[in-house]
């Protein structure tokens, strides 16, 4: 994750919810592609987690990759001095909401950090609970007007496709004082155009 003009400031991860509604770092809702174990992670305890060696793809060095936890996760990037954007997989519960938002409080990162999430009804239930926390509704696959219109009428931060941003969507959002960040922009092309086009913050797979 990037703020443009504020390079590798952000970091973002993705909880993912598994067997016991336990929370672990993980993006896809299977194990096969990161450790050649064909299971779904909400059939996945604790415990075997915790056994889980994870593949180096693409890399020089022969470290041992374990999963991580979000406890972990927020220490890392408050040792560092980084910005957590924290997306909410699906599965969570509000009762899980107020868990990491407990999580954030007891490690004092509750407001340095970023909240995304696809699910419109948890982003709401953040907006209300916990007004001081930044959130951005996640926009893809569900992006339509009437869900633009939606995040403007209650002044939600979006995060979007980076194909979907337009420079007007991005004036639309910023006269209400609001922000757009863009997922998932790995050229420089891209970069260049959405930075020109004002957009706050992309999210990136590389760190050049």
């Amino acid at each position: 994750e990037l703020i443009l003009n504020e390079i590798d400031s952000l970091i973002e991860t993705d909880i993912s919810i598994i067997k016991n509604q336990a929370m672990i770092l993980f993006h896809d809702d299977n194990l096969k592609r990161l450790t050649n174990i064909d299971k779904s992670l909400k059939d996945l305890t604790i415990e075997e987690a915790a056994d889980i060696e994870l593949n180096a793809r693409e890399t020089y060095h022969t470290y041992s990759y374990k999963i991580a936890y979000p406890k972990e996760y927020i220490r890392i990037c408050k040792h560092y001095g980084k910005t957590p954007i924290i997306e909410l997989k699906w599965g969570f519960t509000k009762e899980l909401v107020d868990e990491v938002m407990k999580l954030l409080i007891q490690e004092d990162m509750y407001d340095k950090s970023i909240v995304i999430c696809f699910t419109y009804e948890l982003v709401l239930y953040i907006k209300e609970r916990y007004p001081d926390m930044r959130i951005q509704y996640l926009l893809g696959m569900l992006y339509t007007e009437k869900a633009i219109e939606d995040c403007l009428s209650k002044n939600i931060s979006i995060d979007l496709r980076y194909d979907l941003v337009t420079k007007e969507l991005v004036d639309r959002f910023h006269e209400k004082g609001l922000e757009v960040n863009a997922w998932t922009v790995d050229d420089e092309e891209t970069r260049n155009r959405l930075e020109l086009w004002g957009v706050d913050y992309i999210t990136t797979n590389i760190l050049e």
